[in-house]
């Protein structure tokens, strides 16, 4: 839609055939660029120096007396002594080179042979061939090794000079004859008559047929065709248009590329090329296609595609445009021949040197190692550099220097086991490339000396597909977890999640009944090991049972003995015996906090003090909404559940030093816990993976919070807390509230309007002891201007309330900053008040706050919770007997 959004003003007609994707070629891409990756790509597993030619297929090279594909045995450093040819002249140029390919092999004369097709063809704008076209290439080695994935069964070929459309030698774009005459006599006419005759010579039928492939412009012939032919839709690969676009040359191998990605031993394939006649091949796919070894494929490549929905962007790049460059791209641009020649290695195959006496990989090849502890000369071997990994270190975007996509992207990057470079960046934005960011290597278009018509190309860095993604993740690499109740349900789904992200876990599962019965088993512990073992991760089963202190410490040994170190511990393990209170027995009350709170305990405890040591930890209890909420015939459950939320509570303010966080889950979600308990399509919903991400990132060191509780399932999540409304003060004095007073008031006491979460005892009873006051009338002014906390102090002792010191002997020593600050100390003892300036000898509690701050708390403007809540007001030293300030001095 891009296109049409652009020119449908111009040409509304496109709009019939605005609909998909098309792929397009960055602006330093090409036929020759994309061949070399399609090849890199093709040749992944094999043994390069084994292939005998190279083939290369195309309409739209960029050298008409320059070998291309001799620049493909260049920049994939392939062997000298093969055979380079280029195939050109028709769309139907890359079958016609894959049926070459396979007679050689067939007769013997060549082993091993690459054939690529590649083009990017041109259009004038606004065009339905500029909306149809699309730009590709793929590549098929051509073998008789016993690594074939797919047997040649037979081929049959027509040539004609039919010219639905075509390009002179000084032409750049193709004319193009009327549909009609394209599709009724092109392709409904040769495509038929070519698969027939292809099938006939491999003896097959078309119900015989898997994967039926041919290319056609046009949605309804396309099915017209594959009816002359008797194939069912589900035979029929779809022509990609939607997907690429037209490919040209690279379509029949783009097409047969895609079918390979889904196909299974014994299917049979039949694809056939169109141009200037029709070439049509069958293939059976054998066993060894399971073997392949991985690459990007058809699917891989649409998947790492770049949209780009910038039409102004999409002309530059193809020329179509022109725009003024600037003077810097003035710079001479002309490829000295003798220095390509001797250069060709570092500049188009990227070798460089290995050292022989130490090792040392380094770009470029020189006659010093560069090993400042070696040192030697002449002793560079040859090193491949295009296959290795690399990372970035340094980067710049550089707005200055010319490039048809700004700001310039550049910067030095680190390989693999030795070698660094400085190289260009492409096919990325600025906001992805980041220090330590995997680049892999591409062959691109450096320069363009247009004057001589001279391509000069050079390699390039790329990110790595999905890296920056990957280098957002949080990820747990060289952290180590102890998961309890790990052998299935949440457990397991945890463990699995935490290995994939690169921690090394401790499954631990006694492998009991759901009510904790039974000797207990190993194999749900050792079956979810060997998943992440599967999946390349580490772990350890661990069989001991939380319910005893021994057990607890034996869970804790494993991680240490297997791993070093102990960073994350979720208490996860638990079983149900549930009954109504009444019918509760001891023995199942028991058995539930013994596996619930108390195996919380011992396997904490000794995490615990490692995690201490080591200034790191993340501990994470489960409750559940029936220890929040409550639940009929789970007393016990429920009283265990919500006791872990009183560990927690109190643990967070031990751990807090030490970096050591801790927080509770409630999960909603599927288990052997919960299967009787809810309906079953809730059940079917309520998957432990929605409960996961909570807790793994609870767990990373992303999480900064401590003492929290959230309850997460079925894709919801949210905070639970206990919340404290506000005090109401009752009695007189040293007179106690009697039970009318409470009666009288209920709303007031019971009311949560106002309530708060409190971090600590100290918090609530101090709190508790400071209901909010009344309206207070601010306190007026000192003659001639405001209340200082100087004269606060110097009036303080006409407010000391002896009566109310009975017994009482305290030092409070106040450090209050600010222009008006300073350090005063007030001593009450034998009921009598002394306050002075400076430090107290040894205070009983210090009271730390702002000048303002303390004037405004003093004169009944800020209240002294909300004070200490939002940090103004800091207590060291014993934080209750604070509490006697208000009793013993009334303000005046």
């Amino acid at each position: 839609m891009a296109i049409f959004q652009s020119m449908g003003w111009f040409a509304p007609a496109i709009m019939v055939v605005a609909q998909g994707e098309r792929s397009m070629c960055n602006w330093d891409e090409d036929a020759l660029t994309m061949a070399v990756s399609a090849s890199q790509d093709c040749l992944k597993g094999m043994d390069k120096s084994k292939l005998d030619a190279v083939y290369l297929a195309s309409t739209t090279l960029p050298f008409s007396d320059r070998q291309n594909a001799g620049v493909i045995k260049e920049a994939l450093n392939l062997s000298d002594g093969l055979l380079a040819t280029d195939v050109v002249g028709s769309q139907k140029a890359g079958t016609s080179a894959l049926i070459t390919a396979l007679d050689a092999v067939s007769g013997g004369n060549k082993k091993n042979i690459l054939v690529t097709a590649s083009d990017k063809r041109e259009t004038k704008g606004a065009y339905f061939y500029e909306m149809w076209f699309g730009d590709g290439a793929a590549s098929m080695a051509v073998g008789n090794g016993d690594d074939v994935i797919a047997e040649f069964l037979g081929s049959y070929s027509e040539s004609h000079d039919f010219n639905d459309h075509y390009r002179g030698a000084s032409n750049r774009f193709d004319y193009v004859w009327e549909e009609r005459w394209a599709r009724d006599m092109g392709y409904s006419n040769f495509i038929p008559k070519a698969i027939t005759g292809a099938m006939e010579k491999a003896g097959v039928a078309i119900g015989d047929v898997s994967k039926l492939i041919y290319p056609c412009f046009f949605g309804a012939e396309h099915k017209k065709i594959a009816k002359k032919l008797g194939a069912t839709p589900e035979q029929v690969i779809g022509n990609l248009h939607k997907e690429c676009g037209e490919c040209g040359v690279a379509h029949p191998f783009v097409m047969l590329a895609s079918a390979l990605d889904g196909a299974k031993a014994g299917d049979i394939i039949v694809v056939a090329g169109y141009g200037h006649g029709v070439d049509a091949l069958v293939f059976k796919v054998t066993d060894k296609i399971a073997d392949l070894a991985e690459r990007d494929g058809f699917a891989g490549t649409i998947a790492n595609k770049k949209i780009v929905d910038n039409y102004a962007k999409y002309l530059i790049f193809r020329g179509l445009l022109e725009n003024e460059m600037g003077i810097r791209a003035e710079a001479e641009t002309q490829t000295a021949m003798t220095v390509l020649w001797r250069k060709r290695k570092m500049l188009l195959g990227l070798v460089g040197g290995k050292c022989r006496e130490c090792g040392t990989k380094q770009f470029p090849k020189q006659d010093i190692c560069v090993n400042p502890e070696c040192g030697a000369f002449y002793s560079q071997d040859e090193q491949e550099f295009i296959d290795t990994p690399a990372k970035v270190k340094t980067f710049t975007a550089d707005m200055l220097s010319v490039s048809f996509e700004p700001p310039n992207k550049y910067g030095l990057i680190q390989f693999e086991g030795g070698g660094r470079m400085m190289a260009d960046f492409t096919d990325c934005d600025q906001e992805e490339i980041r220090v330590g960011l995997p680049m892999k290597m591409v062959f691109r278009l450096r320069c363009w000396d247009k004057d001589r018509g001279f391509r000069n190309y050079f390699w390039k860095a790329t990110p790595v597909p999905g890296a920056a993604a990957e280098m957002d993740k949080i990820n747990f690499n060289d952290r180590v977890a102890v998961i309890t109740g790990a052998g299935g349900g949440l457990g397991r789904t945890y463990a699995l999640e935490l290995a994939s992200r690169g921690c090394k876990v401790v499954v631990n599962d006694l492998g009991g009944a759901r009510d904790g019965s039974g000797g207990g088993s190993a194999s749900p512990a050792d079956n979810v090991v060997e998943e992440i073992k599967k999946m390349g991760g580490e772990a350890v089963a661990n069989y001991d049972n939380v319910a005893t202190p021994e057990g607890g410490a034996a869970i804790i040994q494993s991680a240490i003995d297997a791993f070093g170190r102990i960073d994350i511990v979720i208490n996860n393990a638990g079983i149900l015996r549930d009954k109504s209170f009444l019918k509760m027995e001891p023995e199942n009350w028991n058995a539930v906090m013994a596996v619930h709170l108390h195996g919380a305990y011992n396997v904490t405890k000794p995490a615990f003090s490692i995690m201490k040591q080591q200034g790191f930890g993340r501990i994470i209890m489960t409750t559940s909404a029936a220890g929040l909420y409550g639940n009929f015939g789970q007393t016990n459950y429920s009283a265990a559940k919500m006791a872990l939320v009183g560990f927690m509570n109190t643990l967070k303010l031990e751990g807090a030093k030490y970096n050591i966080k801790v927080n509770t889950v409630a999960p909603l979600a599927a288990s052997r816990l919960t299967e009787d308990i809810m309906p079953p399509e809730i059940f079917a919903k309520m998957k432990p993976e929605f409960v996961s991400p909570m807790v793994l990132y609870l767990a990373s060191e992303d999480c900064k919070e401590s003492g929290q509780i959230f309850n997460a399932g079925m894709g919801y999540f949210n905070r639970a807390a206990v919340m404290t409304g506000p005090s109401v003060q009752l009695g007189e004095g040293d007179t106690p509230p009697t039970l009318e007073d409470i009666a009288d008031n209920w709303e007031a006491i019971n009311s949560m309007e106002g309530a708060k979460e409190l971090n600590d005892l100290n918090t609530a009873m101090f709190d508790m002891l400071s209901p909010p006051a009344p309206a207070a009338e601010a306190a007026a002014p000192a003659a001639g201007g405001e209340i200082k906390p100087a004269d606060i102090f110097a009036g303080m002792a006409d407010t000391f309330n002896a009566d109310k010191a009975e017994g009482v002997d305290v030092v409070f020593q106040f450090n209050i900053s600010g222009g008006n600050g300073g350090e005063w100390n007030v001593t009450v003892k034998d009921k009598t008040c002394t306050v002075a300036e400076g430090k107290a000898g040894k205070a009983t509690c210090t009271i730390i706050m702002e000048d303002a701050d303390f004037v405004g708390m003093i004169s009944g403007t800020l209240n002294p919770m909300t004070a200490f809540n939002s940090g103004k007001l800091k207590i060291e030293g014993d934080v209750m007997k604070s509490q006697l300030i208000d009793k013993l001095f009334t303000a005046k």
